[in-house]
C-alpha cells in the first residue's frame, strides 16, 4: 500500500504544471551555444569559444551621435565622466560587428569591467595616470589592445567627422587578431553570472518611462509596447544606431548604484583642459533598478571580491532573471545629488497641499532653492517619487518641472514608502 500511495504522489507531481521560474537560463551553467551575456542562441557557438570584448565608445558632445555598432553589442555600460558627461564601455561576445565607435580613451572603471567579463579590452589611449595604474596592473595589461593603429583593428574614418579625435573605429575580428598578434591572454574563461527567463518576474509595477539624471547627462528609456523594449533618449533627443538609422533600445535596463572615488592624480590633458576621474570597485553589495517588460523593480547587485563573479537579485533575495535579450546599464555614483531618477506611471499617486502657500523646492531639503511659484492650498500634482527618508515627495509640476514638497505642507493618498525612491541610497 505504501508503495501504491508514492507512486501516486510520484505521478501527481510529474503532472503538475511547470512553475514560472523553470524556464531559467543561467546564472551558473548555460546550454551548448547559449550567450551568458544574453540567454540568446548565437549563430556560431565558436564566437563563444573566447574572451568577451569592452570597447570604449564616445558619447558626448552630441555631435558624436548616433555611434557605430551599440546595438550589436551584448551590454552596454554608460558611465559619468568629470563635467557630468557620460561614455560607454560596450561589451561583444555573441556578434562581431566590423565597425563600430567611435573609439575613445580609457577610464579606471574599465579596469574592473575587464574582470567582471573575463574580457579584452580595446580603446584610443588614456592619460598618464591611468596608464601607469593599468602598467601596474598585469591582468589588465595582458588583456589591453589599445592605440590609434594599426588598421584594419583600428581605423581612422576620416570622412565621418570633422575632428580628429572623433575618427576613430574598431573591426571586433581584427582587433581579436590584433591580441592575438601582440600576445595577449586570450585563453577563454567560464562567464557567467546573469540568469535569464521569459517568465516575467512578480511584483513589478507598470512604467511608461524613467528619467535617469547626472549631472549633465539626462537618459530617458521609454517603454514601446509595440516593439517590446525599451527605447533610449539622451538631452530629450531620440538616441539612434548609425548602422541601421533605428532607434537605439534594450530588451532589459538596469539603474546600477556604486560608490564613486574621485582620483585627482589621474589626469586628461590630451585634449583640452586638466580633469579627475573616478574609480569604481564594483565589490560588496549595492542598490540595483530593473527594467524588463514595461515593468521597473527594485533589487541588488553583489560581489564579494575583485576576482568574483557579478550577481543580481530581486528584492526577496532571489536570483534576478533578465529578459533574454541585450542590456544597458546605467552606472551611477553614491553622492549626495549625484543622481535623480523620475518613474512615470500611467496613473500616478496624487500629493495635495495642505497650507495656504507651500514651498516647493528644486531637492529633497530646505537647503534647495525655491521654485519661482509655490504650492497653493488645493493643487494638486502626480507624486513620482520620494526620498530615503520619506519625508519629501518628488511631483511634477503643470509645466513639466520635477520638483519637491515637504510631507509637512502636503498630504499624499497612498503609504509615502511606496513610492520609488528618487536619489541616491546614501541621502537622508
Amino acid at each position: 500500500m505504501r508503495k501504491l500511495w508514492l507512486a501516486l504522489c510520484i505521478i501527481a507531481l510529474w503532472m503538475l504544471p511547470l512553475t514560472a521560474q523553470d524556464d531559467i537560463v543561467g546564472p551558473d551553467e548555460y546550454p551548448e551555444g547559449i550567450n551568458p551575456l544574453t540567454g540568446l542562441q548565437v549563430d556560431d557557438p565558436d564566437v563563444l569559444n573566447q574572451r568577451p570584448l569592452v570597447v570604449k565608445i564616445i558619447n558626448a558632445p552630441a555631435e558624436v551621435r548616433p555611434q557605430y555598432g551599440l546595438m550589436q553589442a551584448d551590454i552596454v555600460w554608460e558611465h559619468l565622466l568629470a563635467g557630468g558627461i557620460t561614455r560607454f564601455s560596450a561589451i561583444y561576445y555573441g556578434q562581431e560587428p566590423d565597425f563600430i565607435g567611435p573609439v575613445r580613451s580609457a577610464r579606471l572603471v574599465d579596469f574592473e569591467l575587464i574582470r567582471i567579463y573575463r574580457g579584452l579590452f580595446s580603446y584610443s589611449g588614456m592619460s598618464d595616470g591611468t596608464l601607469q595604474i593599468m602598467n601596474g596592473d598585469a591582468l589588465v595589461s595582458s588583456r589591453a589592445v589599445g592605440g590609434i593603429g594599426p588598421c584594419p583593428a583600428l581605423c581612422r574614418s576620416e570622412e565621418l567627422n570633422e575632428k580628429l579625435e572623433y575618427t576613430l573605429f574598431g573591426n571586433v575580428p581584427e582587433i581579436r587578431l590584433l591580441a592575438e598578434e601582440r600576445e595577449r591572454d586570450i585563453t577563454p574563461e567560464p562567464v557567467f553570472g546573469m540568469a535569464f527567463s521569459e517568465t516575467i518576474p512578480e511584483n513589478g509595477t507598470d512604467l511608461e518611462r524613467v528619467n535617469v539624471a547626472y549631472v549633465n547627462t539626462n537618459i530617458d528609456w521609454e517603454w514601446d509596447a509595440d516593439l517590446e523594449k525599451w527605447v533610449r533618449s539622451q538631452d530629450g533627443a531620440l538616441h539612434l544606431d548609425a548602422d541601421t538609422d533605428e532607434l537605439l533600445t534594450a530588451d532589459n535596463v538596469i539603474i546600477f548604484e556604486e560608490e564613486h572615488t574621485e582620483q585627482p592624480f589621474v589626469r586628461d590633458q590630451f585634449w583640452g583642459p586638466t580633469n579627475f576621474a573616478f574609480s569604481v570597485n564594483f565589490i560588496g553589495s549595492g542598490r540595483a533598478v530593473f527594467l524588463r517588460d514595461g515593468q521597473y523593480f527594485e533589487g541588488e547587485w553583489r560581489r564579494e571580491t575583485q576576482d568574483g563573479v557579478l550577481t543580481y537579485f530581486d528584492s526577496n533575495g532571489e536570483t534576478w532573471t533578465f529578459k533574454p535579450g541585450n542590456t544597458f546599464i546605467n552606472l551611477v555614483p553614491r553622492w549626495v545629488e549625484a543622481y535623480q531618477l523620475t518613474f512615470y506611471v500611467e496613473n500616478p499617486a496624487r500629493v495635495g497641499i495642505t497650507v495656504e502657500s507651500g514651498i516647493l523646492r528644486g531637492g529633497p531639503g530646505s537647503g534647495y532653492p525655491a521654485t519661482d511659484i509655490p504650492g497653493y492650498l488645493g493643487d494638486e500634482f502626480p507624486a513620482l517619487g520620494r526620498n530615503n527618508g520619506g519625508d519629501w515627495v518628488q511631483i511634477q509640476m503643470a509645466d513639466g518641472r520635477i520638483v519637491w514638497v515637504s510631507t509637512e505642507i502636503a498630504a499624499i493618498d497612498i503609504d509615502v514608502m511606496n513610492l520609488p525612491l528618487a536619489r541616491p541610497t546614501i541621502e537622508n
